[in-house]
């Protein structure tokens, strides 16, 4: 009954039923009941500070205080005042007491995010805190001891950073405990149309709207790749919804119809390499479903901004002896929007 409850409550603040994102899930349940350190692994914008707190809700700290600090937001000076606190006078703008973040954090949980962004001098202040659970302020020699559950979180290689002697070996293996990553979106590509309603949902009520979403929108947010992830795909909706000009969003409304997403431009490079996972091959970052029958060359689709037309598609397919992973890597696509467009045309592929 418990578990249940737990679940019900993740899933209310982390939306989607896909695969990967249940396996999530299941593993914040476990992790949340422990007191050990968690390092969270994703790219940029798959909401693990979302994650964090989950975890902290869950856990026997949940009445106590969740603080957060972004890491590479401060300098070392202020992220070491920040963390530990100062005595009155320890630097020019020092003009009273302050506690730090530690302290404040009590019995609860610090959230560390992008970890791998502090510098190599303040990574050994780091260690000391959460092997001992105990510091002192700037300007003090009194040791403070404290109770602290530390997440921490990071989109970068921290292994590579570690042989390039830019993260200490020690440390890495202090935050490394226990690892759960994140997924990218388009590893759970199944989720977009939940979490763009609940965007949608969120623009219509602090704007006083009713806007809606056609089908045909969201068979382009489906085959959008967001290299910004969650927050791509919410930046990509409030901004459609500001720009509507009807009751419902249509396909023709979005940035990517006009070749004018910035998703699109960011994926011309490649997709985030930041950290080592599985991708799928890139294609257009805002691709599309078609919306026409002109004849278009063979070739990569991103130099076009969406997906080319059924008969190029049956005619790269052909070529590739149907077989939907070469066709796709031929146009630059992915064998999901190939297996759309052919769908369309009424033309099912089946697998032997």
């Amino acid at each position: 009954m418990g578990c249940q409850m737990e679940r019900k409550k993740i899933s209310k603040e982390m939306l989607g039923d896909s695969q990967a994102l249940r396996k999530l899930r299941e593993h914040l349940v476990k992790v949340a009941k422990a007191k050990t350190t968690v390092l969270l692994r994703g790219e940029s914008g798959t909401g693990k500070e979302l994650v964090a707190k989950a975890i902290h809700e869950l856990s026997p700290r949940a009445k106590q205080p969740f603080i957060k600090v972004n890491c590479a937001a401060l300098t070392e000076t202020l992220l070491e005042s920040d963390l530990f606190g100062h005595e009155k006078g320890a630097f020019t703008d020092a003009s009273s007491l302050r506690k730090g973040r530690f302290e404040a954090a009590d019995k609860g949980t610090l959230f560390l995010d992008e970890i791998g962004e502090i510098s190599g001098s303040f990574q050994a202040k780091l260690l000391r805190v959460l092997q001992e659970q105990e510091f002192e302020r700037v300007g003090s020699n009194h040791t403070i001891k404290v109770d602290v559950r530390v997440i921490a979180a990071t989109n970068r290689d921290l292994e590579t950073a570690v042989q390039r002697k830019e993260f200490r070996q020690d440390l890495y293996y202090r935050i490394n405990v226990v690892t759960l990553r994140v997924p990218a979106l388009r590893e759970r590509r199944g989720d977009i149309p939940l979490l763009a309603a609940q965007f949608l949902k969120n623009f219509n009520t602090e704007n006083d709207h009713t806007l809606t979403f056609a089908p045909e929108a969201i068979e382009v947010l489906m085959n959008c790749e967001f290299p910004g992830n969650i927050r791509e795909l919410e930046n990509c909706v409030q901004r459609t919804a500001v720009l509507a000009t009807g009751p419902s969003i249509l396909r023709t409304d979005f940035a990517c119809y006009a070749d004018q997403c910035l998703a699109a431009a960011l994926w011309k490079n490649g997709p985030p390499t930041s950290e080592k996972s599985t991708t799928i091959e890139p294609s257009a970052a805002c691709a599309a479903p078609p919306v026409g029958d002109g004849q278009a060359p063979i070739g990569p689709a991103t130099t076009r901004g969406r997906v080319p037309d059924a008969d190029t598609v049956i005619a790269a397919m052909e070529k590739c002896g149907w077989v939907q992973a070469k066709a796709a890597r031929l146009l630059g696509l992915t064998p999901r929007q190939i297996g759309y467009v052919l769908r369309k045309r009424g033309i099912e592929i089946k697998r032997l």
